[in-house]
């Protein structure tokens, strides 16, 4: 097969990138080892055909919206993905470009070949990938899973490189067609090829817990939120529960040498010796509409004291629950939400007690969103089930949840202050 070049006169290879090495080229676009020549780093630089390898570039309109994704991609940093440095269109044919850090190591298929993952390695493994894709989808104001999962595209880092696993946003998943990134298959599915699990019934207690996680997983893939499916994965396991995931800024990146490391020797030194026993024995092509979304959800602290409810200050705006047109606009604000407490519900692990509006409600009507492991006794269900049928006014951070189809706002309540009757 003939060795792919970019274009003589592409501003990639003249002005920033030297092209040293081919590391792997296929259907999907070909990946080269390439000297920064801004900075000196060694970075991989990613040519993919978003239609095909014949399909042609990107038109002026996509190539505008294409690096715009790709400034708002860079602003992210977590230890678990090979940021993005920067990326762009060849000029000659518009066929879209990215370069990301190049993480020295070796991708976990090596250690497959020889045999299923230790099942804490396995769960570190896929948290990671989810907390990734939880970061990822607040940029893109939309749920999916948007990194490569595919055993040989994450690294495991060595102990030269200061990194544990690290991820490769996928580009094909946020330029030609959203729907690849949609519901958690491909989570599933890694998980099933780093257990050796693929095609098999598991128990709930394979895996150290793992199994029982997987079995759920399989049942609400295309429902369950990113967060939920780490806040289970925890549950299941038997760890703490996860934060929200959060952007690295440059402080915590300048902090990566004490940070990391540890964690990368604890991976480093499971798969080795994991694997020294096992041998000797878009259609709706882009997200144009990019938005950063705020979506912390910081829980109180379980010896709280309880205090009273604080009345609303009269200049205080007050949205109807059912205001599904002016709530979708507060995503990451503070709101005060009203109206009649209908029931109380929880999630199918009894993570989340939700706290509803309507007896039956629709899956994008509004709610009220309580964390059970980390609320206080006067947010139990035993403490709020007398306000069912009574006028209350909810008040917390709005997060809108995005994922296939759903769009649903929901107010953080993290103490009993952030409920009022309503007289």
């Amino acid at each position: 097969m003939a060795k792919p070049v970019f274009h003589v006169n592409s501003p990639l290879v003249i002005r920033r990138f030297q092209i040293e090495d081919l590391i792997e080229q296929d259907a999907t676009g070909v990946i080269f080892r390439a000297l920064d020549t801004h900075t000196g780093n060694i970075v991989a630089v990613r040519r993919f055909f978003p239609f095909g390898a014949n399909g042609g570039g990107l038109h002026a309109e996509e190539q505008i919206a294409y690096n715009i994704a790709v400034e708002r991609l860079s602003e992210v940093k977590h230890p678990s993905l090979r940021a993005i440095i920067c990326g762009g269109c060849d000029p000659i044919d518009g066929i879209p470009y990215i370069a990301t850090e190049w993480i020295e190591g070796e991708p976990i298929q090596m250690f497959l070949d020889q045999g299923p993952l230790p099942a804490d390695v396995a769960s570190e493994l896929i948290t990671e990938a989810l907390e990734v894709c939880e970061l990822l989808s607040q940029i893109l104001a939309e749920e999916g899973v948007w990194v490569e999962t595919g055993p040989q595209s994450i690294i495991a880092g060595n102990e030269q490189s200061g990194r544990g696993f690290t991820f490769w946003i996928s580009p094909l998943k946020w330029l030609g067609g959203s729907d690849q990134a949609r519901g958690l298959d491909a989570i599933i599915t890694l998980t099933e090829e780093v257990m050796g699990w693929k095609g098999r019934r598991v128990n709930d207690q394979a895996g150290h817990g793992l199994g029982a996680w997987l079995k759920w997983l399989r049942r609400t893939a295309n429902t369950t939120s990113l967060h939920e499916a780490r806040e289970t994965l925890a549950a299941s396991v038997g760890v703490e529960p996860p934060p929200p995931a959060k952007n690295h800024n440059l402080s915590s990146a300048r902090q990566t040498s004490t940070t990391v490391k540890p964690a990368t020797s604890k991976i480093w030194w499971a798969l080795n010796i994991s694997l020294v026993l096992v041998t000797g024995g878009l259609a709706a092509w882009l997200l144009v509409r990019l938005r950063e979304r705020v979506a912390t959800n910081q829980p109180a602290s379980i010896s709280a004291p309880a205090e009273p409810a604080i009345a609303a200050p009269h200049h205080e705006q007050v949205i109807q629950w059912d205001n599904y047109a002016l709530l979708i606009l507060k995503d990451g604000k503070q709101v005060s939400v009203e109206g009649v407490l209908a029931d109380i519900k929880f999630s199918e692990k009894r993570i989340t007690m939700y706290l509803l509006f309507a007896k039956t409600p629709g899956k994008n009507d509004c709610r009220g969103a309580v964390a059970t492991k980390t609320a206080p006794t006067n947010l139990s269900p035993a403490a709020l089930t007398p306000l069912i049928g009574q006028k209350v006014r909810l008040r917390g951070k709005l997060i809108i949840l995005k994922s296939f189809g759903l769009q649903r706002p929901e107010i953080v309540i993290n103490d009993r202050t952030s409920i009022e009757v309503v007289k």
